[in-house]
């Protein structure tokens, strides 16, 4: 069978989503909406990035952003998180259920803020299954 152009799903779920990949072939077009936000003295950073049941995306790259704050500053800054995953390190993404999340974590070298999404906004998670070559 040959894959459509394209075929999504999206949810408004602020810690993540389930979705159903339906051919082996294509990929997944991953975007985040939110506001966010690091905090909490000066030079910190906070780190929000896509994981795909419990796994960085690693081919074409991360999915992910940064912010750095250095003077204790509390914006809540409209962002998108946006990438195509063709595989995690675990190969792959197969067809059949899988777990769609937006983690916060730690920028390697930098002291971590008080990072936060969504202040007083609605967070998006929408995934689209799409043929590789778009």
């Amino acid at each position: 069978e040959i894959p459509p152009t394209s075929d999504s799903s999206s949810a408004l779920y602020t810690n993540g989503t389930g979705v159903y990949k339906k051919y082996p072939s294509t990929v997944l077009r991953l975007v985040y909406s939110s506001a966010i936000r690091v905090q909490s003295g000066t030079a910190v950073t906070g780190r929000w990035y896509f994981m795909i049941d419990g796994l960085e995306c690693r081919t074409p790259s991360k999915i992910d952003v940064s912010i750095y704050n250095n003077n204790g500053d509390n914006d809540h800054n409209p962002s998108v998180l946006l990438g195509i995953c063709e595989q995690t390190s675990a190969g792959p993404i197969g067809v059949g259920d899988h777990s769609i999340t937006v983690n916060v974590g730690h920028v390697p070298g930098y002291n971590d803020g008080d990072a936060s999404s969504g202040w007083r906004s609605t967070s998006l998670i929408e995934v689209q299954e799409m043929c590789p070559q778009f």
